[in-house]
């Protein structure tokens, strides 16, 4: 079997990491580092994909926020992320992209069989942090800022899907006032 090698897009800053390998990748996945709206890499930057087409980062589910707002697809790291910053509770909603479930955060069984709300060390896999030459000083404040950072992002896309949909809407007005396609 040949050896991939992978880089990271962040969608954020266009900083690009890497070359890792794929249990790299994973590391930084389950520490919620990778967003829905970055880009992988496998063939040397020729060609990206969105993180969630990735099959080995396990990014299968959207989380329906208090506020209706989808946030994903994303996996289970962020979603502890997400509890332990207390963004959301276990009465969120969880869609499952594979089988099109949903349920309540509360009733999964991988909730209910551990600790969600507390991250640490103990929590996510060892030697998966960012190389030392790409951290800020003041981690703490790094991960607030990282925090504050992914917010914006959310209510950037919230807008934007308001957009798009207002869009639609005159899309289909002028089609039906005009009978053609807008130019």
């Amino acid at each position: 079997m040949q050896y991939r090698t992978w880089h990271l897009l962040k969608a954020s800053d266009k900083e690009i990491f890497g070359p890792t390998d794929l249990e790299t990748l994973r590391g930084w996945a389950s520490e919620a580092k990778i967003s829905p709206l970055d880009k992988i890499s496998s063939d040397d930057r020729l060609s990206w994909q969105r993180a969630p087409m990735i099959p080995e980062l396990q990014m299968d589910l959207l989380v329906q926020m208090p506020d209706n707002y989808l946030y994903g697809p994303t996996n289970v790291a962020t979603i502890q992320e997400f509890l332990a910053t207390g963004e959301i509770d276990e009465n969120v909603t969880i869609i499952n992209c594979l089988d099109n479930t949903e349920k309540r955060l509360a009733d999964l069984s991988w909730f209910q069989a551990s600790p969600q709300q507390v991250r640490s060390a103990a929590t996510t896999f060892v030697g998966t942090q960012w190389p030392d030459d790409k951290k800020l000083p003041g981690d703490a404040s790094q991960q607030s800022r990282i925090g504050t950072l992914e917010r914006q992002v959310m209510e950037l896309q919230r807008v934007v899907d308001e957009w798009q949909q207002a869009y639609h809407r005159m899309r289909q007005q002028f089609i039906e006032a005009t009978g053609r396609e807008p130019l």
